[in-house]
């Protein structure tokens, strides 16, 4: 971490040395040698926590974040939204054989699917660390989010573009009779757009107000976005509700300028259109959502807000004497973040390293008590020659 040279070895949050504690409880005197081995009736004792969940008294005693955020009602609001709109948009495709609606069918699909995914990262996210992965489970929300931006892709996109292009070439090739458009079942098209418009903006306005909850959670600076909630939440699932249901609102107004223009001109080429359009529609968002969750799944840092805090605490901080390395805090998930930091304390040859980095975690954990902070401190002498630069921490 930094290229300073190491004059001590890494410390964790421990408040005992368990390797000398060994030692005592072990070490037989010389009284015990010589007295009758007297049998001592057996004690239970109280499981204790392993692992991060002994170095980290923000996780449970199985090692699972406590603050953990759950599936919120956004993404409970957005599955049984896309399913009733799933249901209805194929009924609406099977009477009237429209391209838009088949579009919209498989996009609300793709959607219920995609809602489903989340729910399954959320529940594997919960799972305790173990050996094979020591920290947890943490990032598994923002592997189903991953998923959730290529299914969104390749199913709600690429295979709704596919068959509405098919659909034009049909209604070019095949002459006049192609053309015709029957009125009153887009008629039935029209009422069911605005139906479901309503529907999907009802779960649009959930997403919006957990985003808001979550964005105050953090005690972001600055009044509340959506812009700014995109680009700077760490929590997927929301973002991907936001997509999702942004997409679907859009997505159904095109349906309906479609089925409205072929219903004015008589041309049934219109529909297809639409139902192009919101294929091509998909496929921007998917990319876009997944050059978003795809950040998060390689490592994303804090906000500048929680590094400025991080700053001042270390500045602050009567025992250290100077930060030999730039703070590196990393999420692992929406609440839960990796806190890395190489320090010299003062006065090293009298200071204990253990009291003055548990003083410092203390402070840390209580200037950022909504996240829950694993942090690890390496105690180092300052070396001019060999400092650690900013540039070390730049990719």
């Amino acid at each position: 971490m930094g290229s300073t040279q190491s004059s001590a070895h890494t410390h964790t949050d421990s408040n005992t040395n368990l390797h000398e504690q060994a030692q005592q409880e072990t070490a037989p005197t010389a009284t015990a040698a010589a007295a009758p081995a007297i049998q001592q009736p057996q004690t239970l004792r109280q499981p204790q926590p392993e692992g991060n969940a002994a170095m980290n008294h923000d996780l449970g005693p199985d090692g699972t974040d406590r603050k953990s955020a759950k599936i919120g009602i956004a993404v409970i609001a957005a599955l049984v939204a896309n399913i009733l709109v799933a249901l209805v948009k194929f009924a609406v495709f099977l009477f009237t054989r429209s391209a838009s609606m088949l579009s919209e069918s498989v996009h609300s699909l793709a959607d219920s699917g995609n809602e489903l995914t989340l729910i399954i990262g959320n529940k594997l996210s919960h799972r305790p660390p173990s050996r094979k992965h020591p920290l947890g489970w943490s990032r598994a929300r923002y592997l189903a989010s991953f998923i959730v931006a290529v299914s969104l892709f390749a199913i709600g996109g690429v295979y709704s573009a596919s068959e509405s292009i098919a659909k034009i070439r049909a209604v070019t090739s095949g002459g006049p009779e192609a053309h015709a458009v029957d009125t009153s079942k887009m008629s039935i098209v029209l009422v069911v757009t605005l139906v479901c418009a309503l529907i999907e903006s009802w779960s649009l306005h959930n997403g919006i107000k957990e985003a808001k909850e979550r964005f105050a959670e953090t005690h972001n600076p600055g009044r509340f976005s959506l812009w700014k909630f995109w680009r700077g939440t760490k929590s997927s699932d929301i973002a991907v509700v936001l997509a999702e249901d942004t997409l679907a609102v859009i997505g159904l107004a095109f349906a309906f300028i479609g089925t409205a223009i072929a219903i004015a001109t008589g041309d049934e080429i219109w529909d297809a259109i639409g139902g192009t359009s919101i294929g091509v529609l998909l496929i921007i968002g998917a990319l876009l959502l997944g050059g978003q969750v795809a950040s998060l799944l390689i490592g994303e840092g804090a906000s500048e807000h929680t590094y400025q805090i991080i700053s001042t605490v270390l500045a602050r901080n009567a025992d250290v004497e100077r930060v030999l390395a730039d703070p590196a805090a990393i999420h692992l998930s929406e609440k839960r973040i990796l806190v890395l930091l190489k320090v010299q304390f003062r006065n090293e040859t009298e200071l204990d390293d253990t009291v003055a980095i548990n003083r410092l975690e203390e402070q840390l954990r209580a200037a950022i008590p909504y996240y829950t902070l694993d942090i690890v401190v390496e105690p180092d002498a300052y070396d001019p020659a060999k400092a650690a630069k900013v540039e070390d921490w730049v990719d």
